[in-house]
């Protein structure tokens, strides 16, 4: 996805130019190392942030967005603190192997710590923002455990004003915990899967489901409901959700014949059901992968349900479906029902939404509507949220949604790796010294393009190479997608901005999906586990074992 009358060839350089840069500071960064040994800092976080000294990054989220950005930040020009109930970055993509024991938890997560040893962080729930005074409240500690991205944290916490010089919003979006148009729609009666703990639940749900049906005294009518799994949305989360336990439940039950199977006697009462409300499944591919991603789930054993809609959720064990074309209704009577199907702001998000349209209505400007009323922040070219009038408030990652001048709001997909090269983009924008709060004397809503006022040193090369005195908006290079559809097939769309190289389908595209995930890990040591993981599966077969 490239803007109209942007050169691609331009573009790639940008990119070679920032990893460069990106890896000299890595390298200095390590060299520090050392010398931050011998002069162990302040056990109170807070009590350096208060002092004197460089500028203050409040960085809210550690998801892809903030993960990206706390990583390429140079702490050697500001103090970086990151606040989040979640003290750790989470390799999303791969929650779905996660979540039936393919790949542990522990081996797709990296401590915030570990990002950057040289950011602080403190444990906490951010809860509103004041944009005037730059501060926000938070709610300190650990959260009690919930099944929803929207922690609830423990009510004798304390709630503090922390200030800021310069706040990256990056806290993404929740599932869709209810909604007004599909009664019963609860994290009480469905599955959700977003972080490790929602990934947790559901592979201890899934084992729950084996050892209640294999129970004496069942009729085969009840073990038949209780394995008969319905996974709701036909995108990325649920077709590899899709894949991942087609591949487990013939594994456990024996379909395959590579093993004596644990749950050999349950083999012909299992059932996987894709209810999607398109045409197809993966709408983002090309229609030759959208039709090769429904025969390889329909080989596995997955009944696929398209232009199907949901209507009522009764319960944690019974849905009613509607077919789009012929509105015939049907009753689903099944074990889990896991919800794959949209996301929604979370609620720090549509209070900060809310305050900068309140701003903008006393101050006499037009509101950024075209976005506020999609739950997104709506921010400029340069990642800077609109009504906000110093540019002292940057929204990257799912949360965010760019409007130019005009109102026009120009929205890209909520992904990881859009939310990731955002983050970098911020991150590399403050390192380069830019100014944030450039006047724009024709519309008082935006404020002007970023620019450099004085350049020093390395960056003096850097910005003469690259002719940067002002600033260019982000860019977003599409490197392409992939969806893993079980049996060892995968879809693999390789692109290059708006250039399609190829795609591949079934055995060659699950071998570029491994390569893909392996080197996209965020550390050597989370690649040498996933791998240890699939050998680990591959060579002594599924766990099974509930904890």
């Amino acid at each position: 996805i490239v803007e109209e009358g942007i050169d691609l060839a331009e573009i790639l350089f940008d990119k070679i130019i920032d990893t460069a840069d990106d890896a000299l500071l890595m390298m200095r960064r390590k060299m520090k190392e050392s010398d931050a040994i011998q002069e162990p800092r302040a056990a109170d976080v807070l009590n350096e942030w208060y002092d004197e000294g460089q500028p203050r990054v409040l960085v809210i989220g550690t998801g892809w967005a903030g993960h990206a950005c706390i990583k390429v930040l140079d702490t050697s020009q500001f103090r970086v603190l990151v606040i989040s109930p979640s003290n750790h970055f989470v390799f999303t993509p791969m929650l779905a192997s996660t979540s039936v024991g393919t790949i542990e938890s522990r081996s797709i997560v990296e401590s915030t710590r570990d990002s950057n040893p040289f950011v602080r962080y403190i444990e906490g729930k951010a809860l509103d923002i004041n944009t005037a005074d730059k501060t926000f409240k938070v709610k300190l500690g650990k959260d009690e455990l919930t099944n929803d991205r929207e922690a609830i944290c423990i009510e004798e916490n304390e709630i503090i004003d922390i200030p800021y010089d310069i706040a990256i919003y990056s806290a993404g979006v929740g599932p869709v915990l209810s909604s007004k148009n599909i009664p019963g729609l609860s994290k009480e009666n469905v599955y959700f899967l977003k972080s490790v703990d929602d990934a947790k639940r559901l592979r201890s749900g899934v084992i729950d489901l084996l050892e209640n049906a294999s129970q004496p005294g069942r009729t085969d009518k009840e073990r038949r409901q209780l394995l008969t799994f319905v996974v709701v949305g036909g995108g990325p989360t649920g077709v590899e959700y899709c894949g991942e336990l087609a591949d487990f439940i013939n594994d456990v039950t024996g379909k395959r014949k590579s093993r004596l199977a644990p749950f050999a006697s349950l083999a012909k009462l299992t059932k996987i059901i894709l209810v999607q409300g398109a045409p197809d499944v993966l709408p983002a591919f090309d229609a030759n992968l959208r039709q090769s991603a429904r025969e390889s789930l329909e080989g596995e054993g997955v009944t696929v349900r398209t232009n199907t809609k949901v209507k009522h959720i009764i319960g944690k064990e019974k849905l009613v479906v509607v077919g789009k074309e012929d509105g015939v209704e049907d009753t689903i009577d099944c074990g889990v029902i896991v919800w794959a199907a949209g996301t929604m702001p979370l609620q720090l998000t549509e209070t900060l939404i809310a305050n900068i349209d309140s701003t903008c209505r006393e101050k006499g400007l037009a509101e950024p509507s075209s976005l506020s009323s999609r739950g997104r922040i709506p921010v400029d070219k340069w990642q800077r949220v609109i009504g906000v009038p110093d540019g002292s408030m940057l929204a990257i990652g799912d949360a965010s949604g760019t409007v130019v001048e005009g109102g026009e709001a120009k929205l890209l997909p909520q992904t990881a790796q859009v939310a990731a090269q955002q983050g970098a983009y911020v991150a590399r924008l403050l390192n380069r010294q830019y100014n944030l709060n450039v006047e724009n004397p024709k519309n008082m809503l935006y404020l002007g393009p970023p620019t450099k006022n004085q350049a020093k040193g390395r960056e003096s090369v850097n910005i003469e190479v690259r002719g940067r005195l002002e600033a260019k908006p982000f860019q977003f290079l599409n490197l392409g997608q992939l969806a893993y559809t079980g049996g060892g097939e995968a879809l693999s769309q390789v692109e290059l901005g708006d250039k399609k190289l190829f795609s591949q389908a079934g055995s060659t595209g699950f071998l570029l999906w491994r390569s893909v995930y392996i080197v996209k890990q965020v550390s050597t040591k989370t690649r040498l586990l996933v791998l240890f993981d699939w050998f680990k599966t591959q060579i002594f077969g599924r766990d099974v074992t509930r904890m």
